[in-house]
């Protein structure tokens, strides 16, 4: 069962925010907080949403010796620049060694102060000194480490009999001095208006607001290796995770053993723009993935990326506008021009694919003049970023993100000057890029405030002196054994950019992994297992499973507004089936029904309410390991009324009674059964029942 996104509406900004940062942690909604095969990530974090890994064994399940190294010795060169501290409890419970190493906050200035870097070490099974420690970095910038433990078990189970585990907090995050506990606090708990919290924040840091770039955290980091007296690690550096790892990996290259990079971003000063032309040259591809991967999808648009295409030129001339209910069952009035249409088609809510999935349908409808579903995607997605209460700052500090995101990239204006001027800077920058630069989409779409946040919101961020850059000038990238994963349909750092990176290392294996999208190893068991095969045995593995999709992800075809308009269930061909063509396609809009509410709650903030897309409501009750929906009077197409109940249990199965009435058909009732995510290949809701007096034994596609 996959992870929940954003907590609340309000920050739906703030989650888009954080996938423009590469964070990689998502918040969990009240359902989710079940027994799952992979714990959850960071709870707290409105940042971008990462499924659980089918087959993971969770880490508190683990016996005993797996969790506790108890033959294991520290390092023997450890030396007494290690302060040991208590863990908190999951790391306790894991048989952590938990502690601190002091360096010079201001590297130019060491006599001015320390700062503490937090780290979390967990000693291999086996006897004898470690082969390596594997250093697991997930991201962010903003997000603590530390909160990955985990996750990092997880992945890198089958090493820890003879590699230790080492999680470190970067500065100004996590136990690492948190930006956001004691300052910034208009940044992080979104007390003020947005532009006026970051000028704050950078006013009230100083000198220090240059202190968090990832420049100095590669030093932070070889001071701890240096501390626990590790001569070699192996990196594992997933989404800004692969920042840290350029980062270090050009200054110390000689103590790494082996790199793994998942959906890394490693080199933010490619070129300003980066991101958005990435990511505008990735959607169509990605849109058009989506779609030919689903049976109910590729019947319906044979061209996707014209239909893209189309759409967007639409919007651009002929903006949409009108009220919508969003997935937590608010009404709002919505405005669909290009910019927002590239807002929710590239930073869907929270990498769920939810309008990717849904875009080419709701174009359709559009067609047909009803925009109905192209106004709910747009209800749905995220609108300007104003910022947000991010809760606890040693989960989640938004400051950190800024302070390290802002010194990171290159800017298109120069920092002496005042904001007024940066604005027109900026604004030369960008009308000195190609009209096509960000094709299909335009350049006043693309470089709006949203896009463009380190081009924008850094605006605000005073920047007194400079801070060490990402990779000294004229950076030497080691030859060292490196394999970089990449998910195909990965938005938040397309395959576009993370070849980029991969071709930075010299010697590097390049793998796009199928259905994966942003950290393809919590999408994908053959991405996990290639990644901790590579640190084992320093080879990669047999490759074959990354051409397999692990996961099929929902892709709608059509939004029928009558039922006459929809695709009939197949009939099955191991039933008695007796209903004829057009209640075969009521069967396909009842079970639409229920699989369009489902999504709802998939990317709703967790209060389990919502609104049907023709009419209806629905109400959902969490449980331990299952959640069951009750409809009333829903309706996905506007003459099929259908009521009853499904329950998603954990392992993703679906089973629904449901009701249906209303002008488009006999009426009866019917019982359907299948998974919802299925993993690949797609396979088929069974679908029985009566409907007119007739027996139903129909097959509706899963995805």
């Amino acid at each position: 069962m996959r992870m929940k996104p954003c907590v609340s509406r309000t920050q739906a900004s703030a989650c888009i925010l954080a996938l423009l940062t590469l964070a990689a942690t998502p918040p969990m909604a009240a359902w989710a907080q079940v027994p799952n095969p992979t714990p959850p990530l960071n709870a707290r974090n409105s940042i971008p949403d990462f499924p659980i890994r089918p087959g993971t064994l969770h880490v508190k399940q683990l016996p005993k010796h797996l969790r506790h190294a108890e033959g294991a010795r520290l390092p023997a060169s450890i030396t007494s620049d290690v302060d040991q501290t208590a863990c908190v409890q999951d790391a306790a419970d894991l048989g952590a060694v938990c502690g601190y190493v002091n360096v010079p906050f201001d590297r130019k200035h060491p006599g001015q102060g320390t700062i503490p870097i937090y780290f979390e070490l967990y000693l291999h099974s086996g006897t004898g000194p470690a082969e390596s420690a594997i250093l697991a970095n997930f991201g962010g910038p903003g997000g603590a480490t530390s909160d990955h433990r985990f996750d990092a078990f997880a992945i890198f189970e089958q090493n820890l009999d003879v590699h230790d585990l080492l999680l470190i907090d970067d500065r100004g995050r996590g136990l690492s001095g948190a930006l956001g506990v004691t300052n910034c606090l208009e940044v992080q708990q979104g007390t003020a208006p947005w532009d006026q919290a970051l000028a704050h924040c950078a006013a009230e840091l100083g000198d220090a607001a240059s202190r968090y770039g990832t420049g100095d955290i590669a030093q932070d980091t070889e001071a701890v290796r240096a501390a626990l007296g590790y001569d070699k690690v192996d990196y594992f550096g997933l989404s800004y995770g692969g920042t840290d790892v350029s980062a270090y990996a050009t200054r110390f290259g000689e103590h790494l053993r082996s790199i793994v990079l998942d959906s890394p971003s490693g080199a933010p000063n490619l070129e300003k723009f980066a991101f958005e032309q990435t990511r505008t040259q990735a959607d169509p591809r990605i849109v058009r993935l989506d779609c030919l991967r689903s049976p109910t999808c590729s019947p319906d648009h044979t061209d996707p990326i014209a239909e893209l295409e189309s759409l967007i030129l639409t919007v651009r001339f002929s903006p949409v506008e009108g009220d919508a209910y969003d997935a937590n069952g608010n009404l709002t009035n919505v405005r669909i021009d290009e910019k927002a249409l590239l807002n929710f088609v590239i930073h869907n809510t929270a990498g769920r694919f939810t309008s990717t999935g849904e875009v080419l349908a709701a174009a359709e409808s559009l067609r047909r003049s009803d925009s109905g579903p192209l106004l709910r995607l747009g209800a749905e997605g995220p609108g300007p970023f104003v910022g947000g209460d991010y809760g606890d700052p040693t989960s989640f500090s938004a400051a950190a993100q800024f302070a390290t995101s802002c010194v990171d990239h290159d800017q298109a204006w120069k920092w002496s000057s005042p904001v007024a001027e940066r604005k027109a800077q900026y604004a030369a920058a960008v009308a000195d890029l190609p009209a096509d630069y960000f094709a299909p989409f335009s350049r006043a779409a693309a470089t709006g405030r949203l896009f463009s946040w380190f081009g924008r919101d850094c605006l605000y961020w005073q920047k007194p002196t400079p801070s060490s850059p990402v990779a000294p000038l004229q950076a030497t990238y080691p030859f060292v054994p490196t394999l970089v994963l990449s998910g195909d349909m990965d938005r938040t750092v397309p395959l576009e950019e993370t070849s980029q990176v991969a071709a930075l290392f010299p010697g590097s294996t390049f793998l796009p992994v199928a259905a994966a999208g942003h950290g393809s190893v919590f999408w994908s068991d053959c991405a996990a297992h290639l990644a901790a095969e590579f640190i084992e045995t320093l080879q990669v593995g047999d490759t074959s499973c990354t051409h397999k999709p692990q996961t099929i992800w929902p892709a709608v075809g059509r939004f029928p507004l009558l039922a006459r308009d929809a695709r009939p269930a197949q009939v099955n061909p191991n039933g008695s089936n007796q209903i004829g063509v057009a209640e075969r396609k009521v069967v396909t809009v009842a079970v639409a029904t229920a699989t369009d509410a489902l999504q709802r709650i998939m990317i709703g903030d967790g209060n389990g309410f919502g609104v049907g897309l023709r009419d209806g409501t629905f109400q959902t009750i969490f449980g331990e390991s299952s959640f069951t929906t009750t409809l009333t009077d829903c309706a996905f197409a506007a003459d099929v009324i259908v009521s009853g109940t499904f329950t998603l249990e954990s392992d993703n199965s679906l089973v629904a009674d449901l009701v249906i009435t209303g002008p488009g058909t006999a009426g009866g009732t019917i019982h359907v059964a299948g998974f919802w995510e299925a993993p690949a290949p797609v396979g088929n809701f069974k679908v029985t029942g009566k409907l007119g007096g007739k027996k139903v034994a129909v097959l509706v596609p899963e995805a």
